[in-house]
């Protein structure tokens, strides 16, 4: 039996091409799901990453005046009596401007106090030796000397004598004048940085006031 062409070459054709473009979408879908799927891992990924870096948390830090100062004096002798320490003093007229500083039951000769290790210079001939000590001024604020941390701060005599200056809107707290009043009495009895140091020092420190001396 005989059959003839049942579909023209036309047909054929737009059947071809029918099914190539079919195809060709199918790759598409395909593609676009897999990227899709993709995608979404990438996100999920992401959101489970755990920061490596940040701000840092901010830092408080205390006012100056409640940090302690590092400080060294030059020490002439030790003593367990004030009395002893006096007397030693009054012997030697070279310690004229010397003072007595009491740290845990011990009486100590002191004839300067130095913000740095080289502003103490200590003798053999003397026998004198450099005295390395912490103040601790936290409770100063109280006592009208708050400002004391910058006295053992001050590298220029200048720094220390406008602090005896009256401020305008400072406060007229007699404990303050107080305190502005030992430094002008103190800047008048030497011009030496580190003796001016020291009698601030000797005063604030001595028992009930505020300055904790540690070695």
């Amino acid at each position: 039996m005989k059959f003839g062409r049942r579909y023209s070459k036309v047909t054929v054709l737009m059947a071809m091409l029918h099914g190539v473009l079919i195809g060709v979408a199918g790759v598409a879908v395909i593609g676009l799901l897999l990227m899709g799927m993709k995608g979404k891992d990438g996100s999920v990924a992401d959101s489970e990453e755990v920061p490596t870096a940040g701000p840092a948390p901010a830092q408080v830090s205390a006012p100056d005046a409640e940090k302690p100062v590092r400080l060294f004096a030059k020490q002439h002798g030790v003593f367990t009596s004030a009395d002893a320490a006096s007397q030693f003093i009054a012997e030697d007229p070279s310690l004229a401007k010397a003072a007595v500083m009491q740290v845990g039951g011990q009486y100590y000769v002191w004839t300067a106090v130095g913000l740095r290790e080289s502003d103490i210079d200590p003798s053999e001939s003397e026998g004198t030796f450099r005295k390395a000590f912490t103040a601790e001024l936290a409770a100063c604020g109280a006592d009208g000397a708050g400002k004391l941390w910058e006295v053992l701060n001050g590298t220029e005599m200048s720094q220390i004598k406008n602090l005896a200056t009256v401020q305008d809107g400072e406060s007229a707290d007699e404990k303050v004048q107080e305190f502005k009043k030992n430094i002008t009495a103190i800047t008048a009895f030497s011009d030496d940085l580190h003796v001016v140091k020291l009698h601030l020092l000797s005063h604030y420190s001595s028992p009930d006031n505020c300055v904790k001396i540690t070695f």
